[in-house]
C-alpha cells in the first residue's frame, strides 16, 4: 500500500507540474501558431493575467526587427536552442542509463557538475521561441511572450527547489553529499559543506527567488516603458 501511495503521489506531482508548465507556456505557443488560434487565442493567454494592469496592454507590443538583422537573430536563436536541447538530452540520456543499471541517485556525467541539467536545458531551449519565429508571425518580438517565459522559467526554478527537498527526504546523507559537491544550475567553484536542505530553507530560497524575479520583472517592464516609442502595439 505504501508503495502504491508513493507512486500515486509521484504521478500527482508530475501531473500538477505539467499543467502549470502548459498554462505558463501557452502564450508562447500561441505566438508561434497564432493563425490557427484566431478564435480562441484570446481566452488562452492565462499567464498574461498575472502581469496586468490590463490584459491587452503592453504585453501586445512588438519590437520590429530590422530586416537586415533577421538572419543574425535567427542564427543566435538556433545556437541558444541547440545548446539548451543538448543540455536537456545529455541529462536525460545520462539519467536513463543510470536508472537502467539500478542507480538511485545520478551523480555522473553532466550531473557531476550541476544538479538540474534537464530543467536548465528546458529554460534555455524555450527562450528562442519567445523571440522571432520565421514563417509564423513575422512581426517581431512580442513583449508578452518574454514576460511569459520569465514566469515559465521562475516556475521551473521553484519546482527544482521542490525536487531537491524531496530527494533530500528520500536519500538523506547520500543526497546531502552530492548537494555539497555540485551546483544548482551553475557548476560550483568552491565545494563547501552546506547545511541540510530543510522545508524551511526551501521556502527561504523560494522567497529570495520571488524577490529576484520581481526585481527582474520591474527592470523588464521599465525597459518596455523606456523604449515604448520603438514598439508597435497590436490588439
Amino acid at each position: 500500500m505504501k508503495k502504491k501511495g508513493k507512486i500515486l503521489l509521484s504521478i500527482s506531482e508530475k501531473l500538477i507540474g505539467g499543467i502549470i508548465y502548459v498554462i505558463l507556456y501557452i502564450p508562447i505557443i500561441l505566438g508561434i501558431l497564432a493563425p490557427m488560434f484566431t478564435l480562441i487565442g484570446f481566452e488562452l493567454y492565462i499567464s498574461w493575467y498575472l502581469i496586468g494592469p490590463t490584459f491587452t496592454d503592453w504585453t501586445w507590443s512588438y519590437y520590429l526587427i530590422p530586416s537586415e538583422l533577421i538572419p543574425f537573430y535567427i542564427f543566435i536563436e538556433i545556437i541558444i536552442f541547440c545548446f539548451g536541447l543538448g543540455l536537456f538530452l545529455t541529462g536525460l540520456i545520462t539519467m536513463i542509463q543510470k536508472k537502467v543499471h539500478g542507480a538511485y541517485l545520478v551523480e555522473s556525467g553532466i550531473y557531476k557538475y550541476i544538479r538540474h541539467p534537464q530543467n536548465l536545458g528546458i529554460i534555455i531551449m524555450s527562450f528562442p521561441f519567445t523571440l522571432y519565429i520565421p514563417g509564423f508571425e513575422d512581426i517581431g518580438i512580442r513583449m508578452g511572450e518574454i514576460a511569459s517565459w520569465m514566469f515559465f522559467a521562475f516556475f521551473i526554478l521553484c519546482y527544482s527547489y521542490f525536487e531537491e527537498w524531496r530527494l533530500m527526504k528520500r536519500y538523506n546523507d547520500l543526497f546531502q553529499d552530492y548537494y555539497n559537491k555540485t551546483g544548482f544550475f551553475i557548476p560550483k567553484i568552491f565545494q563547501n559543506k552546506e547545511k541540510p536542505l530543510t522545508l524551511k530553507k526551501l521556502f527561504v530560497r523560494i522567497g529570495i527567488s520571488i524577490i529576484i524575479f520581481i526585481i527582474l520583472f520591474i527592470l523588464f517592464y521599465s525597459f518596455v516603458l523606456l523604449f515604448e516609442d520603438y514598439l508597435i502595439r497590436f490588439k
